[in-house]
C-alpha cells in the first residue's frame, strides 16, 4: 500500500525520514570537491576530539564524585565518632555522684539529695557541687538536680535558668525513670534556652538525664540533668561545611532535627522540611534537589545515640573542577577545529587546483575550442586523467576530420545519383514515344497501358524516400489496379473506407501497392470471377490501424502462423515466383522507419479471404489527426460518426 494525502508520515510511499536523508545526501553530493574535502577533514578531526573530551569529562566527573563521596562519608563517620565520645563523656559526668572515691563530696551530694530537710549548708554545698560539675566540660551550660521532694538545685553559666524548666522537669523525670539508672539523651528542644546578661542571646541545647539511686538501698533519690550547647557540634560541622561547600543536618532517632548548619530548622521534623525518603538504611548516598539546588547527600547513623547525620554536597561543587576541564577541552577543541579548517582549506585548494583547471579546459572544449591541452606535471590520478583528456581531444579532432571527409564523399555520391537519374528520364521519354506511336496507329489500349506504367514508374522513382500521404498512396494504388484491370479485363474492384482527415496522414511510400500485388498474385490466382480489395482505417488511441482485406482463397492456419512469426521477427517474405516486392519488404520498411513495435500482422481462413493489418504510430503534429482525447472519441465512433469496422489484429 502507498500513503495517501491524509497521512502526514508518508509521502509518495516513502517515510518522511527517508526523504530527509535523501535530501541531505543530495545536498552533500552537489557540493564542490573542495567543500566535500573540507567537510570530511573537519569531521574526521573534530569528532574524535569531541568524543575524547566528552569521555574524559564524564569519567573525571564520575571519579570526582566518587572520591568526594567517599571522603565526605569518611569525615562524617569521624564526626559521628567524636559525637559519640562527647556524649559518652556527658554520660560519665551524670554518673559522677555515684562514684565511690576519696572525694567525700560525692557521698555528701547523695545524702543531701536524699534528705527532705533544707538548710543553709545544704544549699551552699549543692551550689558548689553543681558548679564543679558544670565546669568539667566547656559546652555544658547548666546542671539541674531534682530530689523526690520537689526541690531543684541548679547551676547555669548564663546566670539564668531555663524559662521552660517546669515543663521540661516532667519530661526529664519520665526519661530518667525510664532509664532506671542508665543515662538518657534528649535531643534539642523546641524552645531556645539560656540568656546572656549583655543581651538577649538564645541558644539551643540537648540534655543528658540520669536517675540517681541510693548506693545502699538502691532506691531512687532523684535525678540529674545536664544542658549542653551545640557549640562543640557546630565547630565540627562548620569545619566539614567549609570542606564540602554544603550543609549538614543532625537528626535524632525520632526524626527531629538536632542541628543544621543554618540553625533555622533545629527542633523541626525532618519530613516537614525536605524529602529524604530515599535515604534508607544505616548509611548510604542519595541525590536530591532542595530549593532548586542539586545535592548529593551522604548519611550515616551513630551506633551510640541512634542519631543520623546528613551531609549535603552541591553537585556543582563536586563537578567544578570537571567543568573547568570541560571548558578547557571545549576551548581547545574549537581552536583545533579552527586550525584544522584553515589547514583543510589550504590543502584542498592545492589538491583540487588541477581539477579546477581541467574543468575550465572542458568548458573551453564545450565552446568548440579543441586546441586546448592539459599540462601534466605529475603521474598521480589527476595527471592520468589529464593525459586521457588530451588523448580524447586528439581522437575527437581525428573523428571530426573523418566526418568531414565522409560528408564530402556523401555529397559526391549525391551528385553521382543525380547524374544517374538520366537513365529513368530516358525510360520515361522512350515510353512516351511508344505511347504516341500507338495512338498514331489508333491503338488506344496500348497507349493507356504505357501511360499508366509511366505514372507508376515516376511515382516510385522520382520522389525517392520522401513521406507521402495516404491519399497519395491510394492514388498510386488506383493507377496500379487500372493497369491490372487493363490486363485482366476489369477483374479487380477496390473499395475504401477512410475518412477525409485520415487521408492527410503522412506515411512511407509504397505501403498498399505491394500488399495488393501480393493479393493479386496469390489470393486471386486460383479464384474465378471478380476479386474485391477493401482498405479501411481507424484510430486506436496512439495507433493508426490500416486494414487491407481481400475475398480471395485465404490461407491455412499453419501458413498464417509461419507468416506472422516471420513478420514479428522482421524477416522478409520469400516470394517464390519473384513477382512483387512482397509483404515482408513492407513490414521491414515500417519497422526500420517507425520502430519494432509497429508493422504488419495477418489473419486468414481457407476460402474466407485474408486481412493484412498495418499498425502505424499517430503523431500529434500529423495534419488532421487531432489530440489523444479526440482520437479516442474518434476510435469509438469510427471517425465519421458510425462504428468503425474492426478486423482481427
Amino acid at each position: 500500500m502507498t500513503g495517501n494525502g491524509r497521512n502526514g508520515n508518508v509521502t509518495a510511499g516513502f517515510p518522511r525520514g527517508a526523504n530527509r536523508t535523501a535530501r541531505w545526501k543530495a545536498s552533500f553530493a552537489n557540493l564542490s570537491m573542495q567543500s566535500k574535502m573540507i567537510v570530511i577533514f573537519v569531521f574526521l578531526i573534530s569528532l574524535p576530539i569531541l568524543m575524547v573530551g566528552y569521555v574524559s569529562y564524564r569519567n573525571y566527573s564520575h571519579a570526582s564524585q566518587g572520591l568526594t563521596t567517599d571522603y565526605v562519608a569518611y569525615i562524617a563517620a569521624n564526626n559521628l565518632n567524636r559525637l559519640d565520645d562527647y556524649v559518652t563523656d556527658l554520660f560519665n559526668m551524670s554518673a559522677m555522684p555515684l562514684y565511690m572515691s576519696s572525694r567525700q563530696s560525692n557521698e555528701d551530694f547523695m545524702k543531701y539529695l536524699g534528705s527532705p530537710l533544707m538548710s543553709v549548708d545544704k544549699s551552699y554545698f549543692m551550689d558548689r557541687y553543681l558548679l564543679y560539675l558544670n565546669k568539667i566540660k566547656p559546652d555544658t551550660v547548666s546542671v539541674y538536680a531534682f530530689d523526690n521532694y520537689d526541690n531543684v538545685f541548679y547551676n547555669v553559666k548564663s546566670h539564668s535558668k531555663r524559662s521552660d524548666l517546669n515543663d521540661m522537669r516532667q519530661k526529664w523525670a519520665k526519661a530518667a525513670a525510664a532509664g532506671d539508672g542508665s543515662p538518657r539523651l534528649i535531643s534539642t528542644q523546641g524552645v531556645p534556652v539560656g540568656e546572656l546578661t549583655a543581651g538577649n542571646y538564645a541558644y539551643y541545647a540537648f540534655t543528658v538525664v540520669r536517675q540517681l539511686k541510693d548506693l545502699d538501698s538502691r532506691l531512687p533519690v532523684g535525678f540529674i540533668a545536664f544542658d549542653t550547647r551545640l557549640g562543640g557540634i557546630e565547630r565540627w560541622m562548620a569545619d566539614m561545611d567549609k570542606l564540602t561547600k554544603g550543609k549538614t543536618t543532625l537528626v535524632d532517632e525520632n526524626g527531629y532535627i538536632v542541628y543544621d548548619s543554618d540553625q533555622k530548622l533545629i527542633a523541626r521534623e525532618l519530613g516537614e522540611v525536605i524529602d529524604l525518603s530515599g535515604a534508607r538504611g544505616q548509611r548510604g548516598t542519595v541525590s536530591i534537589n532542595w530549593n532548586g539546588v542539586d545535592y548529593i547527600v551522604m548519611y550515616d547513623t551513630s551506633a551510640l545515640t541512634g542519631w543520623k547525620m546528613y551531609v549535603y554536597v552541591p553537585i556543582a561543587e563536586i563537578t567544578r573542577q570537571a567543568a573547568a576541564i570541560r571548558n578547557f577541552t571545549n576551548a581547545s577543541t574549537l581552536t583545533i577545529i579552527a586550525f584544522a579548517l584553515f589547514i583543510s582549506i589550504v590543502l584542498t585548494y592545492a589538491l583540487t587546483r588541477p581539477l579546477r583547471k581541467l574543468r575550465q579546459l572542458m568548458r573551453e572544449v564545450q565552446r568548440g575550442n579543441l586546441g586546448v591541452r592539459f599540462q601534466v606535471k605529475y603521474s598521480d590520478e589527476i595527471g592520468s586523467l589529464g593525459t586521457h583528456f588530451n588523448i580524447m581531444l586528439v581522437r575527437i579532432e581525428r573523428l571530426i576530420e573523418e566526418v568531414k571527409w565522409t560528408q564530402e564523399r556523401k555529397r559526391e555520391a549525391e551528385l553521382q545519383s543525380l547524374q544517374h537519374q538520366i537513365n529513368p528520364h530516358f525510360i520515361y521519354n522512350t515510353l512516351e514515344m511508344i505511347r504516341m506511336t500507338a495512338e498514331a496507329k489508333d491503338d488506344e489500349e496500348i497507349g493507356d497501358m504505357i501511360f499508366v506504367l509511366g505514372k507508376l514508374l515516376r511515382y516510385g522513382i522520382e520522389q525517392g524516400n520522401a513521406l507521402v500521404t495516404i491519399g497519395d498512396e491510394l492514388g498510386h494504388l488506383n493507377r496500379y489496379l487500372e493497369l491490372q484491370n487493363l490486363r485482366f479485363s476489369n477483374r479487380f474492384v477496390l473499395e475504401t473506407d477512410i475518412s477525409d482527415r485520415l487521408l492527410q496522414y503522412r506515411c512511407i511510400k509504397l505501403l498498399f501497392q505491394p500488399l495488393v500485388e501480393n493479393a493479386i498474385h496469390h489470393a486471386f490466382k486460383s479464384k474465378r470471377g471478380p476479386g474485391t480489395i477493401r482498405i479501411s482505417a481507424e484510430i486506436a488511441f496512439e495507433d493508426l490501424l490500416l486494414r487491407v482485406a481481400d475475398d480471395g482463397s485465404g490461407m491455412s492456419p499453419e501458413a498464417v502462423k509461419r507468416l506472422n512469426v516471420k513478420l514479428s521477427g522482421g524477416g522478409g517474405e520469400q516470394n517464390g515466383s519473384g513477382r512483387g516486392i512482397g509483404i515482408g519488404n513492407v513490414n521491414d520498411r515500417i519497422k526500420l522507419h517507425y520502430g519494432a513495435a509497429y508493422g504488419l500482422s495477418v489473419s486468414s481462413a481457407e476460402g474466407g479471404g485474408t486481412v493484412v493489418l498495418i499498425r502505424l504510430p499517430v503523431k500529434d503534429e500529423a495534419p488532421g489527426i487531432g489530440t489523444v482525447e479526440e482520437r479516442a472519441r474518434h476510435a469509438e465512433t469510427g471517425g465519421d460518426g458510425h462504428d468503425a469496422a474492426r478486423g482481427d489484429r
